[in-house]
């Protein structure tokens, strides 16, 4: 016999709602004449039913806690988020209805759907209406799932679509119409065929089951339904259902018991409701299913003395009735206001940056006393994530209830970097990752796999990448020989043992990626693709020391996600390669990998949901800004907002109004810290309406007491960035002993050494030798040495007179020289297209040199003792020509900027006048010492080819070297001073253009000086 008024509880927000509830049912509070409190066997007896499963373990925590020592048998606790029959635990077999549709599967089905769909849709011009690709497909696949289980939830028949008149809305809503015809008839074929339906009408179907099943018996026992506001129609049945049985009790979250009568009855007006106030779905719930008023609930336990129930109540009053701010002061009165804000603080923080650290110390703060508790609420994820990490510089870690996506976990990681590298044909940069994934193996221990890692990076990752594929690969590694690199490269030291790991990583990564880059051409179903996905990454993963215990815990979520893939391969549509690589992310991305529930602990990031049930000391609401908090209100691709009204459906603004009730929840504990950043991604942001009203309750200088209260954290945080004082750094100048200095340097050099001493003493004296990027293009400097080779084999090749077909000689000396860029093709192509242009310019340009030259040298290599032997000068020019007027022009052939005539008189620019200086001193063999009679610097330019002599008017070529050489002397004679450092930039030509050692002698930081300072 059901009873005659529904027995009908409240928790006031600032009430810790599991504890409160424990203490309630132990003491007899919710069910008249049911006190099990120390009876360990009367609990039993009970249902509880909680929103979901972790507020269940945490119930059950609090009810072992308040038991005392000894054995107790705690009641049946039923989640109604993940209902099963297990839980229900039905007096007879329940054998209706079947298997819930796993979310993989559906999801892959309604991927294939909505890609067939897309395709249709392709017009002759072969453009469709309809974005293409795995994150559109995927999308559009989620939102009408979101809405079967939307229709399923709020009872809307799929006939109505039916009713909706095509023609009155956009063309696009028309062709969203026709296919939500197709779908309606596709899907419930789909489930029927095998036997499955929507896990949201099974839950509902259950739900509805049990209520049904209460009903029937009811003297089965207390039966209590806690923290759930009743927002599907089946739940909102249950509680109902629960509330009218002689031993039901329904315990509702937050019932707003302030506001007044007037503004309560106006949320469910029948004409204007108010769906975005946070207690629209306790007044419908109250008003459509327990049919009785307000009045009939009672409080469980007292509101907390501060008041703040009454304030977030007048805060978020429904906007027809703000007009009663007016007389707020005089209702509530001042003192009851300064109550209310007594212990809010709020943060505004410039960035999220500064709102993540700032709430870390909130949070660490509350550690300092025994035995206090706090929690972070937010729906931002990344900002969830952000704090924990702050957290670890106080070695504390956080328990965090939504835990991380498993695309974003280490086995996530891997399984998308082997699909990456599969998709790239093993380009070097995510080759490179894969091999320093954790869990990667390929069948060696991780140091020796470490050190094969090592030698191919070295070998063939680094600079130009190699031909594409396993084969391009091994073949890149089999070819590889020192002998091809300039001594000064790293890669000439390469030993025969460091090359022989490289080949037998480049054939374990081939083996072992085989079958999925066999795959990297057409489309294939996707069973395929998935099946050699998971042969590689096994492959990848295994290893002599790959079974360690967390390793196979990570490895579990991971596999239980590609079970349920393979389970739905059947439905998912083909996809090439690359679709699966970029698809991959976001099948995985909705399955997270939560942390087991930390027992006792005093620190948590909590979900809005879970947040209601859990009482803490401090809460944090953070990420108070619109598009966070509340949500965006985001537009529905299949039904525009005229057609869910004109369906049934309920308004986007419902969200809101749960996200109003979870900050209303949230504002209720003994200390309260708001936080909000200012700018986000650098643009400002705007504060969530819920602060914005309270703010304006709260009056000026009672909010600004509150965000000075904030800013205390913020100078906490503020202090652990800051840097303690500390002396500027000073260049460095190292002076390592004369004996390890460099005896020998290039003409090319000298200028370094001029300008930037501390280069030629980490090349030569610490002998570094910066390595390339990974993957790394050619650049201009590969540009200017394929110019250069073409052009000297050309002038070796013809020394005396040019062809008759010197262009096409030309030519074909340049395809040979360009030949090593063939592997670049944009590259090459551009670079090809301004040499082809280069040349007849060159060709006549040459036939007016050598008129006046009787005879050229091209590249001559030579050497020059110094200072009594101790230094040696080596030097290779591009070109010196013997004048038939007598005397040598040293000429140098520039691709990039051309010295100017100052640099080279200063000394800033020495090759040239080194070079004439050793060619007056007979130091190029086969050339005649002879005095230098001009310096050319030759413009190799796409528009023209320009001469450009480096001699002023006033100063002779012979006299310039003469004076460049003697300088060079008293620099070789300063740095055998001990005493002499090699500087960091010295003489800089260009300010912030950085070479590759000025990370070594830390530039940016002792270049950067105080106001007016450089």
């Amino acid at each position: 016999m059901s009873r005659a008024a529904p027995n009908l509880l409240t928790i006031p927000p600032s009430a810790p709602f599991l504890a409160t509830l424990a203490d309630a049912l132990l003491d007899g509070r919710l069910v008249e004449g049911f006190a099990p409190r120390g009876d360990p066997m009367a609990l039993a007896a009970a249902t509880v039913f909680l929103p979901t499963r972790r507020a269940g373990r945490l119930l059950a925590e609090a009810l072992r806690e308040r038991a005392g020592a000894g054995v107790t048998l705690l009641p049946r606790i039923v989640p109604l988020g993940d209902v099963d029959e297990d839980a229900l635990a039905f007096a007879e077999s329940f054998t209706d209805p079947p298997r819930a549709v796993p979310p993989t599967t559906r999801r892959l089905a309604l991927a294939n759907l909505t890609r067939r769909w897309r395709r249709a849709l392709r017009g002759d011009d072969g453009r469709v209406a309809v974005a293409a690709g795995p994150g559109a497909e995927f999308a559009l696949a989620d939102a009408l799932a979101h809405l079967i289980d939307e229709m399923a939830a709020q009872e809307v028949p799929w006939d109505r679509l039916d009713t909706l008149v095509p023609g009155e809305h956009d063309r696009y809503w028309d062709m969203a119409l026709d296919f939500l015809k197709i779908a309606r008839d596709f899907w419930p074929s789909f489930l029927a065929d095998a036997n499955l339906v929507d896990a949201s009408v099974r839950r509902d179907r259950l739900i509805a089951a049990e209520a049904e099943r209460l009903a029937s018996r009811p003297d089965a026992g207390p039966v209590i339904a806690a923290g759930s506001t009743g927002s599907m129609p089946a739940t909102a049945r249950l509680l109902a259902a629960v509330a009218h049985l002689p031993g039901g009790c329904v315990v509702l979250p937050g019932l707003d018991l302030d506001l007044d009568a007037r503004s309560w009855e106006a949320l469910t007006d029948d004409e204007a409701p108010a769906p975005s106030h946070p207690q629209y779905g306790l007044a419908l719930l109250l008003k459509a299913y327990m049919r009785v008023g307000r009045e009939a609930v009672r409080e469980l336990a007292p509101p907390a003395p501060h008041g703040r129930e009454r304030l977030l109540s007048e805060a978020l009053r429904p906007v027809a009735s703000t007009e009663a701010w007016a007389s707020l002061g005089e209702r509530l009165g001042a003192g009851a206001i300064d109550a209310a804000l007594a212990e809010v603080s709020v943060i505004e923080a410039d960035d999220a940056r500064e709102e993540a650290l700032a709430i870390a110390v909130a949070l660490r703060e509350v550690l300092e006393t025994p035995g206090r508790s706090a929690a972070l609420i937010t729906p931002d994820r990344d900002l969830a994530r952000r704090v924990a990490a702050e957290l670890l510089r106080f070695e504390v870690a956080i328990d965090d209830s939504a835990g991380e996506p498993l695309s974003e976990s280490v086995p996530g990681r891997l399984a998308r970097l082997v699909a990456d590298v599969c998709h790239a044909a093993l380009a070097p940069v995510p080759l490179a990752a894969l091999l320093r994934h954790s869990l990667a193996r390929l069948g060696l221990e991780r140091p020796a796999l470490d050190a094969a890692a090592d030698a191919l990076e070295l070998t063939v990752l680094r600079g130009p990448r190699p031909r594409a594929g396993a084969d391009g690969l091994v073949a890149a590694v089999a070819g590889f020989d020192p002998r091809d690199h300039h001594p000064s490269d790293p890669r000439a030291s390469v030993a025969e043992e460091d090359r022989a790991r490289a080949a037998d990583l480049a054939g374990r990564v081939a083996e072992a990626l085989a079958p999925l880059l066999a795959l990297g051409q057409g489309e294939h179903p996707f069973a395929v693709l998935l099946g050699a996905h998971r042969a590689a990454l096994e492959a990848c993963w295994s290893g002599p020391d790959a079974g360690a215990p967390e390793e196979e815990a990570a490895l579990a979520a991971l596999a239980r996600a590609f079970a349920a893939l393979a389970e739905g391969a059947p439905r998912a549509p083909a996809m090439t390669l690359a679709d699966y690589a970029a698809a991959l992310p976001l099948l995985l991305a909705d399955q997270p990998v939560r942390p087991p529930l930390v027992a006792g602990a005093r620190l948590r990031i909590l979900g809005p949901l879970e947040a209601r049930l859990v009482g803490v000391d401090r809460v944090v609401l953070a990420g108070l800004v619109e598009q966070t908090w509340p949500n965006a209100v985001r537009a529905d691709p299949w039904l525009s907002r005229p057609m869910r009204t004109a369906l049934g459906l309920e308004a986007p603004e419902r969200r809101i109004g749960l996200s109003a009730h979870d900050f209303a929840q949230g504002c209720g504990a003994p200390e309260l810290v708001l936080s909000y950043p200012r700018k986000l991604g650098g643009a400002p942001t705007v504060p969530s309406r819920f602060l914005q009203r309270l703010a304006a309750v709260s009056g000026e200088a009672r909010w600004r007491a509150a965000i000075m209260r904030g800013d205390r954290f913020r100078r906490l945080a503020a202090l652990i960035e800051e840097e303690p004082a500390s002396a500027r750094i000073a260049r460095p100048e190292p002076a390592p002993p004369v004996a390890l200095r460099p005896t020998r340097l290039s003409v090319t050099e000298i200028e370094t050494w001029l300008r930037d001493p501390y280069t030629i003493y980490a090349r030569h004296v610490l002998r570094l030798r910066p390595l390339d990027l990974f993957d790394e293009a050619p650049g201009a400097g590969e540009r200017g040495t394929a110019i250069h080779d073409a052009l000297g084999s050309f002038a070796q090749a013809f020394p005396e007179a040019l062809p008759a077909d010197a262009e096409a000689a030309l030519l074909a000396l340049g395809r040979r020289a360009f030949a090593p860029l063939a592997a670049f093709p944009a590259e090459h192509a551009l670079w090809w297209a301004r040499f082809e242009r280069l040349v007849p310019r060159f060709i006549a340009w040459e036939r007016g040199r050598r008129r006046e030259a009787r005879r050229l040298f091209a590249e001559p290599y030579g050497r020059l003792a110094l200072a009594g032997g101790r230094f040696t000068l080596t030097g290779r020019a591009d070109r010196i020509e013997q004048l038939r007027e007598g005397g040598l022009a040293i000429l140098d052939f520039k691709t990039g900027a051309v010295p100017t005539a100052k640099q080279v008189r200063t000394g800033y620019a020495p090759q040239l006048p080194l070079e004439a200086a050793m060619a007056a001193a007979g130091s190029f063999p086969d050339l005649p010492a002879e005095p230098a009679a001009a310096l050319v610097y030759v413009k190799l330019g796409t528009r023209e080819l320009k001469e450009t002599g480096a001699v002023d008017r006033d100063e002779t070529a012979a006299g310039l070297a003469a004076s460049t050489l003697e300088r060079l002397e008293q620099l070789v004679a300063a740095f055998e001073n001990p005493s002499r450092g090699y500087a960091s930039l010295a003489r800089p030509m260009f300010r912030g253009r950085f070479g590759d050692y000025d990370h070594l002698a830390r530039v940016k930081e002792w270049s950067t000086g105080g106001e007016g300072e450089e």
